[in-house]
């Protein structure tokens, strides 16, 4: 065992092991991006509907499908499961998988309270397996190209960041349980961390209700680090259809850098004419396949990936958690 808690062990001689919870759209491209990694063999679907399961199984090549994880558990020979479930269904999986010794990828955001999130650390810490959050967006090379530059003084010191990501309003719909904040701008808020490695001091937040609506139309926040500097995120669920550009700007004491991301390939003669060629593509190594590749690396060489770790997503559901507090009772937190 290594001084983490993981095992410190050869490499696999095997494909890994792989099972794949949840069967909706996002887990049904998870489980293409395993399907298409040659060092990997998905051995499940495990989904609560059992027709949605076995098709999608089929589809991909999957050994079995299951209703529940404890039953593909109970198979054996699971040495990873990908988690892509709704987020208030992520830590009952992860715990389940990590007791019987797999590694876990998590999508974000990986627990939705900080006291699930110490339970999950806690599991994490005595587990033989690790947890990877699935952040993808820090395997996109439009991001990566920038943080590079960013941490090759390209700006100087960062002194000034802001990030814009607006969505349909039908995601309203389709996660009525789940504040903006965790499922859109965390996106962000893991963004803007990963850049400056920065500790908030001070966060202001407000946000925009609407008559009829689960969850905030639009929330707006800014952050004061403790070393001075100050970040921006708006989010909304509030487009009719189509997209803005996602947009992120970073202002240095030395320069200035900015990033502006939406499809650049359109189908139209498709019910969705955008077509995703960044984190999604179907024939192109995107950046869900390089999430992928890391993960299944690290399993396969029992070793927890550096990328992005669980105390990555535990500081930005922290931040998540301050921003929403400072939206609702629309004060000043620290």
């Amino acid at each position: 065992m290594t001084t983490h808690g993981h095992s410190s062990a050869t490499a696999l001689e095997r494909p890994v092991r792989v099972a794949v919870v949840g069967a909706g759209a996002f887990g049904t491209l998870h489980a293409r991006a395993f399907a298409a990694n040659r060092d990997c063999t998905l051995v499940s679907i495990v989904d609560h509907d059992e027709k949605r399961a076995a098709a999608l199984a089929e589809s991909v090549g999957a050994t079995a499908s299951h209703q529940s994880i404890d039953d593909a558990l109970s198979s054996g020979g699971i040495d990873a499961v990908s988690v892509v479930t709704a987020g208030a269904f992520h830590l009952a999986p992860t715990l389940a998988a990590l007791d019987a010794g797999a590694s876990v990828l998590i999508e974000k955001p990986v627990v939705l309270t900080s006291s699930d999130g110490r339970i999950l650390r806690e599991a994490d810490a005595r587990a033989e397996g690790f947890v990877m959050p699935a952040h993808i967006l820090r395997f996109a090379g439009a991001y990566q190209e920038l943080r590079h530059r960013v941490r090759h003084g390209a700006v100087g010191a960062p002194r000034a960041l802001s990030f814009r990501r607006h969505r349909t309003a039908d995601h309203d719909t389709l996660f009525p349980d789940i504040h903006p904040v965790l499922m859109t701008m965390i996106h962000d808020i893991d963004l803007a961390l990963w850049l400056t490695g920065a500790t908030a001091r001070t966060v202001s937040a407000r946000q925009v209700e609407a008559p009829g609506r689960n969850q905030p139309l639009a929330v707006w926040a800014e952050v004061e680090t403790t070393d001075g500097a100050s970040l921006s995120f708006q989010v909304s669920w509030s487009l009719p259809s189509g997209s803005l550009p996602d947009a992120l700007e970073v202002i240095g004491d030395a320069g200035a850098l900015s990033l502006s991301l939406s499809p650049r390939l359109h189908d139209f003669d498709a019910a969705t004419p955008a077509i995703d060629d960044t984190l999604t593509p179907d024939a192109a190594h995107g950046a869900l396949r390089e999430e992928i590749r890391t993960f299944v690396d690290a399993v396969r060489f029992h070793t927890p990936p550096a990328a992005v770790t669980l105390d990555d997503a535990l500081n930005g559901l922290t931040l998540a958690e301050q921003i929403i507090r400072s939206a609702e009772q629309n004060r000043c937190v620290s």
